[in-house]
């Protein structure tokens, strides 16, 4: 969910980017955060779970291309207004995403004699949830991966 999170905010930072080189007339900068945004929307639409949420993943994966080809057009067509245009999806998206995981994380119940910072503090041991579409059902277990399940990169 926290990887989620900060490829939305690097997808935010880099139309940024790209709105003030546009500004500075530098059109490389431009090109560059581009290409950036591009990417990191690509690996948003690349992890998308169809098997968890198809409904959800083929209504992201058409946003995210059509969030993709706005900006290769925004670039080429020197538009700021379809840098804002997609800025402004893309903040709604990472707002949203905020709002999902923090509704999604139920409250702990604090430690007799903890405090407060302490209580508010995210814990590193939760698993992801089961029903999130960008996690993977196994990304918390440790070991082998399940039966008929092949994964090369496993040792």
């Amino acid at each position: 969910m926290e990887l989620t999170r900060m490829l939305f905010e690097g997808a935010v930072q880099s139309v940024r980017d790209s709105i003030t080189a546009h500004r500075a007339g530098d059109i490389l900068a431009r090109g560059n955060a581009v290409t950036k945004a591009v990417q990191i929307l690509g690996e948003l639409r690349f992890s998308l779970r169809r098997d968890v949420a198809p409904q959800y993943c083929d209504t992201l994966s058409g946003l995210y291309g059509y969030l993709q080809s706005r900006l290769i057009q925004a670039h080429a067509e020197k538009s700021e207004l379809m840098l804002q245009e997609v800025l402004g999806l893309i903040q709604t998206l990472l707002d949203g995403w905020i709002g999902a995981t923090r509704n999604s994380t139920p409250p702990e119940t604090p430690l007799p004699g903890s405090t407060a910072a302490q209580q508010d503090a995210p814990s590193a041991m939760e698993p992801a949830g089961a029903s999130n579409p960008y996690s993977s059902p196994h990304s918390s277990t440790v070991g082998p991966a399940p039966e008929g399940l092949n994964r090369s990169w496993e040792f």
